[in-house]
């Protein structure tokens, strides 16, 4: 059990590394554009890493399909909404970065979206585990 209990504040951690990442992306994407780009791919990295390690180690989706709580369906629909928001937003990216105005103004307004569901994702993970 106390293996357990370690583990999982080892996952908050990281995923706590993620939204500081993200944070310091943000906080760069006018000033340092190509340190924006590598710090939200390794955000978008590390979560898929975070995922599939969690898939591995604790059979999630098992436990999702098993479950009748509310709140852990939520979470396991956010945790992949938040992927599917990295994708959408690196190719976004690539339309800014191809001077594409229309992309832009998409990849903001997705950037507000995948923030607060990143949050939405950071706080229910505290409530499942």
């Amino acid at each position: 059990m106390e293996d357990s209990k370690g583990l999982l504040e080892m996952l908050h951690v990281i995923s706590t590394l993620v939204l500081v990442v993200v944070a310091v992306g943000l906080w760069l994407r006018r000033r340092r554009n190509a340190i924006h780009i590598r710090l939200m791919i390794s955000a978008f990295l590390i979560d898929l890493s975070l995922l599939l390690y969690i898939e591995y180690s604790r059979h999630a989706v098992q436990k999702v399909v098993a479950s009748t709580r509310p709140l852990v369906w939520f979470h396991a629909t956010v945790s992949v909404v938040v992927l599917l928001c990295y994708v959408v937003m690196i190719q976004l990216g690539r339309g800014v970065l191809a001077g594409n105005p229309r992309a832009r103004k998409r990849h903001h307004m997705l950037g507000i979206v995948f923030v607060v569901l990143r949050g939405l994702n950071y706080i229910t993970s505290y409530l499942v585990t």
